[in-house]
């Protein structure tokens, strides 16, 4: 099997605010990092049927710019190269990042695909991506496909809010309404939505959901009440705060699955709760840059990201939901149709910037 390539990316360009939805989280928890990339490549290395080849016009390189995580891609990369022969060199960055030298090379494309980070950081930049729709993406789940004939799914990563079991006790959480509750005020943990994505999204989920779901506006009644029940506290980054509601510092945190799933491992005293007025899914993207040097390969990547044997194992190996209606949820975690789900938000910067003043308004009054 061929060793896959890291790279990493140093840009001297203003940071966009991204998440790496399923492509990792704003952080990663301390100890998970790359541990399990070698085995996850071991394993994956019978991936895929005998006789696979690959359309490469002739090439036999990939170049794949992404936000994952080292665990990610060793359980992608390895199986690719060996299903198809082609060597994958990986360019490390976050997704905003990414973007900003995609943008940087537009006149001279020197990558293939980006893969993982937010929806939100790609549609702004719909010129910068090649026009494909995977053969794969008939066998995704309806609200997921590719409608914008650019911008692939591969995972969905619902918001949740963690509980602590341990220090709950009688009170219900049943929603995001519950967390106005007076015997939660300071027991909540929210990252800095002006330092985690993760966070900045919740905002707008929570504008969207707790206001009449069709401007932002009608929702700031409802945050300036969660704001007072932070009581003055919000931690710096998204990863602290599944670690203060496992630690006990908190009762209950904001955040999504995939933080969930690596502290049940643990087998933290957490549980996850899907807020019933509606949770913001956080949808993984790939797209293909535009004029590729590797444009076949590029596809080919694209196909075998959405394919149910990648699908299966990504789910296994990274806890990831699948966007495939054929590969169920991984763990205890209920089925997508059985939730009340909502878009993740999509929101210009005038607005973000807006909205992100007003939030430290209404925590620091």
């Amino acid at each position: 099997m061929k060793k896959f390539r890291w790279l990493a990316l140093a840009l001297a360009a203003v940071l966009v605010l991204s998440l790496a939805g399923c492509g990792g989280t704003d952080e990663t928890k301390a100890g998970d990092g790359g541990s399990n990339a070698g085995t996850a490549a071991g394993d994956a290395g019978n991936a895929g049927g005998a006789g696979d080849s690959a359309n490469t016009d002739g090439s036999n390189k990939l170049v794949v710019y992404s936000p994952w995580s080292e665990e990610e891609l060793g359980i992608a990369i390895p199986a690719f190269e060996e299903q198809y022969g082609i060597e994958v060199e990986v360019v490390s960055g976050g997704a905003g990042e990414l973007v900003t030298r995609v943008t940087a090379e537009k006149d001279n494309p020197q990558g293939d695909v980006i893969l993982g980070g937010s929806i939100g950081v790609f549609e702004p930049a719909m010129d910068l991506w090649e026009e494909y729709v995977s053969p794969e993406d008939a066998n995704v789940l309806d609200a997921y496909k590719n409608t914008t004939g650019k911008i692939s799914t591969y995972c969905l990563v619902p918001t949740i809010i963690l509980v602590n079991k341990d220090l709950i006790g009688d009170i219900e959480i049943k929603g995001w309404n519950d967390l106005l509750n007076p015997e939660l005020k300071g027991k909540i943990a929210f990252a800095d939505p002006a330092a985690s994505s993760l966070s900045n999204v919740l905002v707008f989920n929570l504008l969207t959901v707790m206001g009449d779901g069709q401007n932002y506006d009608a929702g700031w009644d409802w945050m300036e009440q969660f704001c007072a029940q932070l009581d003055g506290k919000i931690l710096s980054g998204s990863s602290a705060v599944p670690k203060g509601v496992a630690d006990g510092e908190y009762i209950v945190g904001l955040t999504h699955e995939l933080y969930y799933a690596s502290y049940m491992k643990d087998n933290a005293p957490v549980e996850a709760i899907w807020p019933e007025e509606g949770s913001a899914t956080i949808a993984g993207p790939i797209v293909i840059i535009k004029d590729a040097p590797n444009m076949e390969n590029a596809k080919l990547f694209v196909d075998y990201i959405l394919g149910q044997d990648f699908q299966q194992r990504y789910m296994e190996g990274h806890n990831a939901r699948s966007v495939r209606g054929d590969v169920a949820a991984p763990g205890e975690m209920p089925a997508i149709e059985t939730m009340n789900l909502i878009p993740e938000p999509v929101v210009d910067t005038d607005i973000q910037n807006t909205a992100l003043d007003r939030f430290k308004d209404a925590v620091y009054e």
